[in-house]
């Protein structure tokens, strides 16, 4: 199985190749992913989170997707916050943890986020937090969580993303290239798994650059927020509402 998703890592240009890569290698890493998320963050990832959901204002009673749950952190924010929440992700084994550790009380759903199993607008809010660097058909993806929102719903992304100051920028790629993949690969016995997602971080578009593409795909409005000098950023992306 390692090496069919050695296999599929190199074959970039497939998107069904690349996304049984990702799948493995999330599947892989299940055992550590919440402790090291937690570590590897020093536990401002939980903040962001908060601050994502947050973004969203009063969620009572109100239908919310969150994709690419991994283990269930900003569903049971969600679901705290009064929200309706459905968990989708394309890992069998993160959704398992999240039910596990009572993060996923509600609907689980094993699918691609890219393709999602819902009619249009059936949504009030999607969450998608640090998912979306991992998604290779990106074009698909804006289309269909602008497909299944309501109109005036909202689309949260919350993804790490690269500082722009000199030595801020120069201080972080030392710990994707030198500290992230080590201490990630001591802890959880993978470490070809972090070495390859500290570079989905040095690879992926920046926050402006992902702004216009959203806009491009039909979202009226997008504000993009720096997080800890820019080491993350939150997207807040909203759909129309009727007659506008």
């Amino acid at each position: 199985q390692r090496q069919m998703c050695i296999r599929d890592r190199h074959n970039e240009r497939d998107p069904r190749a690349r996304k049984r890569f990702i799948r493995g290698l999330f599947d892989s890493i299940v055992p550590s992913y919440d402790r090291l998320n937690r570590i590897l963050s020093l536990g401002i990832d939980a903040l962001w989170r908060r601050g994502a959901v947050k973004a969203l204002g009063d969620m009572r009673g109100a239908r919310a997707l969150d994709l690419c749950c991994g283990t269930g952190d900003v569903t049971r924010l969600l679901s705290r916050a009064g929200a309706d929440v459905v968990s989708l992700d394309f890992s069998p084994a993160m959704l398992a943890r999240g039910i596990e550790r009572g993060a996923i009380r509600g609907g689980a759903v094993i699918a691609d986020a890219s393709a999602l199993p819902f009619p249009g607008a059936q949504f009030r809010a999607l969450t998608i937090a640090f998912g979306i660097r991992n998604i290779p058909d990106l074009d698909a993806f804006m289309a269909e969580t602008l497909r299944v929102l309501e109109p005036g719903g909202t689309l949260v992304i919350l993804e790490l993303t690269r500082p722009r100051g000199m030595f801020a920028g120069w201080a972080y790629t030392f710990y994707l290239t030198r500290v992230l993949p080590w201490v990630g690969g001591l802890v959880s016995g993978e470490p070809f798994a972090y070495s390859y997602l500290a570079g989905t971080i040095r690879t992926f578009p920046d926050p402006d650059a992902l702004a216009a593409r959203l806009r491009a795909h039909g979202f009226a409005w997008v504000d993009a927020k720096p997080l800890t000098l820019g080491i993350a950023t939150l997207l807040v992306c909203g759909k129309s509402p009727v007659g506008i």
